[in-house]
């Protein structure tokens, strides 16, 4: 009787963690097209690319919770954002060698290249990598 309980305890406990891992395929094309996007420009490694690719699930997921919560404040959005780039760019960056680096620092200011993260097929209207995540 106590093994089928532990049996049952194990099974909603991961089956809660499945659930909250569970993301929109919008979020999720838009994660692996922005990750592909990004290591191709950087020349990241396979090891650089599964931790590249978890940030910026990690961002996405994020900016899309707080695109649902501040969406009546544009203020607290935008800051809220930027916060969220602040800290991306933080844990991103630390992983990258000085050439990956300097390109990371050329891609981030070419706006043509956040199309990945806004998922629409026109330029963003910003260089801030964040503006347009939904």
């Amino acid at each position: 009787m106590k093994k089928l309980l532990l049996i049952i305890s194990f099974f909603c406990f991961f089956s809660g963690v499945a659930f909250a891992q569970e993301i929109s395929s919008s979020a999720e094309k838009r994660i692996n097209l922005l990750t592909r996007v990004m290591a191709t420009e950087l020349n990241l490694n396979e090891s650089e690319y599964l931790r590249l690719r978890s940030l910026n699930r990690e961002r996405i997921v994020k900016a899309d919770e707080i695109a649902e919560l501040y969406s009546d404040n544009q203020e607290m959005l935008t800051k809220k954002i930027n916060e969220l780039e602040i800290s991306f760019d933080k844990k991103f960056t630390a992983m990258l060698n000085p050439t990956q680096l300097a390109a990371y620092s050329q891609y981030k200011h070419r706006p043509n290249d956040q199309i990945a993260l806004s998922g629409e097929n026109k330029p963003a209207a910003s260089s801030n990598p964040a503006k347009g995540i939904k």
